[in-house]
């Protein structure tokens, strides 16, 4: 009885510890860097960093706008909307759009909407080129930290 029970208790334990990898995302937008527009990456269209959107961060326009649970973003293009439209998810910043390097240590940063880097589906930002170049040093660790980071901040789970 006492080992059933100690296992039991042992997988509670490790259950209950599930880092927030293991955790779906809810949204909770109000820890978002939006400013006061609720405007997502500054105004910069989000699938302009992807290939399907050029490679290159561009500068989307109010009149090609579309909105996801309360955050707008602006477009270059009206091909670009009409694939974020379709697929929000796969587009939207990490971390509330808050600068990836500063939430693996603990922190939220403003960021610099052209510094930044794709890993897999995840589109990371920075503040400076150094702190990009220190997050690229060991992506999965520092993702993980700032997965963790993100969760105490927000209670969301990572976007893959």
């Amino acid at each position: 009885m006492k080992a059933l029970l100690s296992l039991s208790f042992l997988f509670l334990g490790w259950t209950t510890s599930a880092g927030a990898s293991e955790i779906q995302p809810d949204r909770n937008v109000a820890e978002y860097n939006l400013g006061t527009a609720a405007l997502g990456l500054k105004g910069f269209d989000p699938v302009s960093y992807f290939a399907e959107g050029g490679n290159q961060p561009l500068q989307g326009s109010p009149e090609l706008s579309a909105s996801h649970d309360g955050v707008q973003y602006f477009f270059a293009t009206e091909e670009n909307r009409e694939l974020f439209v379709a697929n929000p998810l796969k587009y939207e910043p990490t971390y509330g759009g808050w600068c990836a390097w500063a939430m693996a240590n603990g922190s939220r940063v403003d960021i610099d909407p052209t510094i930044y880097t794709i890993n897999g589906n995840r589109l990371h930002f920075f503040i400076a080129q150094r702190a990009k170049r220190n997050f690229d040093r060991n992506i999965p660790h520092y993702e993980k930290l700032a997965d963790d980071t993100w969760f105490q901040f927000s209670g969301e789970g990572p976007r893959f």
